[in-house]
């Protein structure tokens, strides 16, 4: 029998623990937050609201930038679908948080590019 190291990263893609603010478009509401952590794939976050497993939504990341880059140049955009909801009782047990993982289902390339270059940019400062 052999040994599993669960401590062992599993994922393609590494997350970063990166707080950059974004918006959450469902076709009921929107939602402004901030990742826990990011990756190419997906974004992990908390919010004030239940969002359902399988919801679809938009979302717009902000990321960091230079002065000399465009504004274009530190959005991306990206069609997402709920993959996992936890519900966080607040320290005051007055509500519940949820902690929601996005899978990005639909993602430009140029966007793609936008957020492999903020990853490589990360991994060199």
């Amino acid at each position: 029998m052999r040994n599993k190291n669960t401590s062992i990263e599993r994922r393609r893609h590494p997350r970063m623990s990166e707080r950059l603010q974004f918006k959450l478009k469902t076709e009921d509401f929107d939602v402004l937050t901030e990742t826990i952590n990011l990756s190419p794939l997906g974004a992990y976050c908390q919010v004030n609201k239940h969002i359902p497993l399988m919801t679809s939504l938009k979302m717009v990341l902000a990321l960091p930038h230079g002065d000399e880059e465009k504004e274009s140049d530190y959005y991306v955009e990206t069609d997402g679908v709920v993959v996992r909801v936890e519900e966080v009782l607040s320290e005051a047990d007055v509500s519940s948080v949820y902690n929601i993982a996005i899978y990005f289902n639909e993602i430009k390339e140029s966007d793609k590019e936008k957020l492999a270059n903020y990853f490589k940019a990360q991994r060199h400062s």
